[in-house]
C-alpha cells in the first residue's frame, strides 16, 4: 500500500451495521423491506434490546486503573477513588505502567489484565502464558522492557472472554536507522495485535494469537491510538495515525478477525516528525474525534460515524499562546502553544487540551474562537517540584485526570467538573494522591461503555429512482471493475442499498473488488444506476 500523503480517501468496503438489513442481497428483499416498514423498525427495536443487553455488561470494564512507574497503584473506582491500593514493592520487582500503559476489567468490574506496553500481565503482576516481548528484540532492550509512548496499548473486550491487545512497534531493521547519523526521523513500522482467550489456564489467561500483523513496512506515529465501539454494539473501530501528515488508518475490530476498513488523509493540520508524545480521543457519544502531538500548536478534530468509521467535516484549530511557560529558558520556545495531550468533557461540549505548562478547555459550541477558549490552569505546584502535563483520561466518576509527564510526582491534578464552562470546570491542583512517586498517566481505555446505535438511514425506504438511457455502466454486475462509458470527467457517486454515500469520484471507472456483494447505485448528473457487485 502506497503511503502517499494526497490521499482523500482510500476506496473500502461499507457495511450494513443491523444484521437484519445485512441480510438484503436483492431487489426482491429491498421490495420487501419497501412494504413492511413497521416490520423492520420492530425487528430493529428488538435487535437494539438484545444489544443494549450485552452492552450494560461492558459498563465496569473502566472501574480499576493501574499506573506507576517502578510503585505501581491500583485505583479502583468501584469503591474509593481516592484510597490506592500499593501492587507491589519497587524495590523487588520493578515495573512501569505509564505513558504505554493500559488495562481492563471484566463484566463485573474486577481487574484482569493489565500492559506496559511490551507485556501483558495478571492481577498479581505475573506475565501470562504467551504474555512475554510482545515487541521486537531491539525497541525491547533499548527502552528496559517497557513502553513510553503514549497511548502504545489498547485492550479490546470481545464475545466469549476474548480479548485483543493492538501494539503499534517498530521493526529491528527501521530500529536501527535511528541511531545513524544524519537520522531525520523515527518512524513505527508495524503495527500488532494479540489475541488472549481468558478462559484458559483457570482463568488467569493465554495469549493464542501473537504478535500478528495488521500493518507492515508503513510509516506510523509512534504515539496515539484510541477505537470506539462499532455503532452494532459488538465491533470496534480501531484508529492510529501515520507519521508526518495527517493520515488515519481505520481498522474494524470483529470477533474473529481484524482488517482494514479506511484509510483518510487529510490537508490540515500537518503534524510533522515530532510524535515523542500525543493523544488521540473519542467523546463519549462515540460521535467526534479529536488529536494532537508534542511540539505542535495544532488540534485536529472531525466528527465521526460509528456505523461506517469514516470522519467527515475536518477541522484543524490552534491553542492560544502560552499564559504560564518556563522562565529559566532563555530561548523563550516554550512560550509558545506547544500541545501534549486532550480529552472531551462528558457531555461532548467542552475539549481540554494540555500542554507542558498549562491546560486549556475550548468550547465547541462557540462560533467565536476568541471566546472559545478558557485557560483553566497553570502550574499545579513550584517550578522545582512541578513534573509536567501530559494525556488525560475521565474517570469512571466522570472527573477528568490530568497525568504526569515525568515521573517524580506523587500526585496528578483532577478537573473535578469538566461539563460546566469556564471557571466552574473547578481544577483541583495535586489533589489526587499517591503514597509514592511516579505517578505518570492513567492507563489508555476507550468507552467501554458505549451500546448500540440505529445505523438505519431513511434513504433506504425511498431509494433513489433509477434512469436506464443516460448512465452506462459496464460490465454490470461486476465483482471487480465498474466502467462508466459516457459521463467523461463528471462526478460520480456510490451509494449504497441504504442510502448512504460511499464514494465520490471524477474518474471512469470504479474499483470495486473490496466491496459488500449486494445492490448499489450509482449517480451522476442526477441520474440514478443501478448496479450490483458480485
Amino acid at each position: 500500500m502506497s503511503n502517499n500523503s494526497n490521499y482523500a480517501i482510500i476506496d473500502v468496503s461499507k457495511l450494513i451495521t443491523v444484521d437484519y438489513i445485512n441480510q438484503l442481497s436483492s431487489e426482491k428483499n429491498i421490495e420487501i423491506l419497501l412494504s413492511n416498514k413497521r416490520i423492520i423498525m420492530k425487528n430493529i427495536l428488538v435487535v437494539l434490546l438484545f444489544i443494549s443487553t450485552i452492552i450494560n455488561a461492558q459498563t465496569n470494564r473502566n472501574k480499576v486503573w493501574v499506573q506507576g512507574g517502578a510503585y505501581v497503584f491500583k485505583t479502583d473506582f468501584k469503591t474509593n477513588p481516592f484510597a490506592k491500593t500499593l501492587m507491589n514493592n519497587a524495590t523487588i520487582s520493578p515495573k512501569y505502567f505509564t505513558h504505554g500503559n493500559s488495562n481492563i476489567c471484566d463484566s463485573i468490574g474486577n481487574l484482569i489484565l493489565l500492559s506496559d506496553g511490551y507485556h501483558i500481565y495478571d492481577t498479581l503482576l505475573n506475565i501470562i502464558d504467551g504474555g512475554d516481548t510482545l515487541v521486537p528484540v531491539e525497541l525491547y532492550i533499548d527502552y528496559n522492557g517497557w513502553s513510553l509512548y503514549d497511548q502504545s496499548t489498547i485492550f479490546l473486550p470481545m464475545d466469549n472472554n476474548q480479548y485483543y491487545l493492538i501494539t503499534p512497534t517498530v521493526s529491528d531493521s527501521t530500529h536501527a536507522k535511528w541511531f545513524l547519523p544524519n537520522a531525520t526521523d523515527a518512524p513505527f513500522d508495524l503495527l500488532w495485535y494479540n489475541k488472549i482467550d481468558m478462559n484458559a489456564n483457570a482463568g488467569f489467561g493465554k495469549v493464542v494469537q501473537r504478535k500478528q500483523a495488521l500493518l507492515e513496512n508503513v510509516r506510523l506515529s509512534k504515539v496515539g491510538m484510541m477505537a470506539c465501539r462499532h455503532g452494532n454494539g459488538k465491533d470496534w473501530w480501531l484508529m492510529k495515525p501515520a507519521l508526518d501528515t495527517n493520515m488515519i488508518y481505520t481498522f474494524r475490530v470483529t470477533q474473529d478477525s481484524i482488517y482494514l476498513d479506511t484509510l483518510q488523509g487529510f490537508a490540515e493540520p500537518h503534524f510533522g516528525f515530532w510524535d515523542t508524545k500525543g493523544q488521540t480521543m473519542f467523546n463519549q457519544e462515540g460521535t467526534m474525534y479529536a488529536s494532537t502531538y508534542r511540539h505542535s500548536s495544532f488540534i485536529f478534530l472531525a466528527d465521526f460515524d460509528r456505523c461506517y468509521g469514516v470522519l467527515s467535516n475536518p477541522r484543524a484549530i490552534i491553542t492560544p499562546i502560552e499564559k504560564t511557560h518556563n522562565p529559566f529558558d532563555s530561548t523563550e520556545l516554550d512560550k509558545f502553544n506547544i500541545n501534549e495531550g486532550l480529552a472531551f468533557s462528558p457531555n461532548g461540549r467542552f475539549l481540554y487540551v494540555s500542554s507542558d505548562y498549562n491546560i486549556w478547555q475550548y468550547d465547541l459550541q462557540e462560533s467565536d474562537t476568541t471566546l472559545a477558549w478558557h485557560h483553566v490552569a497553570g502550574l499545579d505546584t513550584t517550578w522545582q517540584k512541578f513534573q509536567a502535563y501530559s494525556n488525560m483520561y475521565l474517570g469512571a466518576d466522570n472527573k477528568l485526570y490530568i497525568g504526569n509527564r515525568n515521573g517524580l510526582s506523587q500526585q496528578m491534578s483532577v478537573i473535578e467538573n469538566p461539563d460546566i464552562k469556564g471557571i466552574g470546570c473547578n481544577f483541583c491542583p495535586r489533589c489526587f494522591r499517591f503514597s509514592e512517586i511516579g505517578t505518570g498517566t492513567p492507563p489508555c481505555m476507550p468507552n467501554y461503555s458505549l451500546g448500540a446505535k440505529v445505523c438505519y438511514p431513511e434513504g433506504l425506504l425511498n431509494p433513489p429512482k433509477e434512469d436506464l438511457n443516460t448512465l452506462e455502466v459496464f460490465p454490470n454486475p461486476s465483482s471487480t471493475i465498474f466502467y462508466i462509458k459516457n459521463k467523461k470527467g463528471k462526478k460520480k457517486e456510490l451509494y449504497n442499498s441504504v442510502g448512504e454515500l460511499i464514494l465520490s469520484t471524477t474518474k471512469e471507472e470504479i474499483n470495486v473488488s473490496h466491496f459488500s456483494i449486494g445492490i448499489y447505485y450509482l449517480k451522476c448528473e442526477n441520474v440514478v444506476k443501478k448496479v450490483v457487485v458480485e
